[in-house]
């Protein structure tokens, strides 16, 4: 019988050998070999190399397994800046930008092809992000390499406040759409019953801990005697 932990090594061996050659199809279309060509990749050739290439680099990684702990760290580099150069030409690259999705919002339904600045923007968004994690990861092998902490914390520490400022603005999107899903579902649930919603077990919960009634109005002094 098999050990959980050879069955487990044994399917990232499959699924990593399977991306690999998976990927080697399409990366040789940036050159022209093979059933797909230049002309199938919506961009420059290096667009499709690269984007078959994080692929490769992942399955590569999966092959490897945690054998070498530093190895794989800088195939995740390799991944994430794939990913970050991606993400950026299609962002700030030269020449037109046409792409399509949808908007799916609490208020707001839509779905279509966009162009121009409305492709850009998303996609600035998340390079910006994926820059940001990009120079976390490199600092973080880097810091790996030369025996960990407290080597290069300061930078670290840097490479994380870039994070948290690039997902800044996905968060106030995310919290805003939050608290209006939120205050809508209050509102019909006011007009449906008359009453707005209680969490019932929360404030009996608050109620069984005695917190509810640190907030409550004091008795009269008469009553306190």
């Amino acid at each position: 019988m098999m050990k959980p932990q050879t069955t487990a090594q044994s399917r990232h061996l499959v699924l990593g050998l399977i991306l690999c050659a998976g990927s080697l199809v399409p990366m040789l279309g940036a050159f022209d070999i093979g059933p797909l060509g230049t002309d199938d990749i919506n961009g420059p050739p290096w667009l499709g190399f690269v984007a078959a290439g994080v692929f490769f680099v992942a399955g590569l990684a999966l092959v490897i397994g945690p054998a070498a702990p530093l190895l794989n760290s800088v195939l995740g580099i390799l991944v994430v800046a794939g990913l970050a150069a991606i993400g950026n030409w299609i962002a700030f690259g030269l020449g037109g930008r046409a792409c399509g999705g949808s908007i799916s919002l609490p208020w707001l339904w839509s779905e279509s092809d966009f162009s121009g600045l409305a492709c850009r923007i998303p996609f600035g968004f998340g390079a910006l992000v994926m820059d940001a994690i990009l120079c976390f990861v490199c600092v973080s092998t880097l810091q790996k390499a030369l025996g960990g902490p407290p080597r290069l914390d300061r930078l670290l520490k840097l490479a994380e406040t870039l994070v948290l400022l690039s997902l800044t603005p996905l968060l106030l999107i995310l919290v805003i759409t939050l608290v209006s899903r939120a205050g809508i579902d209050a509102v019909k649930t006011r007009w449906k019953t008359g009453a707005w919603p209680r969490n019932e077990e929360f404030i009996a919960r608050q109620k069984a801990k005695g917190l509810l009634k640190r907030f409550g109005r004091k008795p009269p002094p008469d009553q306190m005697k």
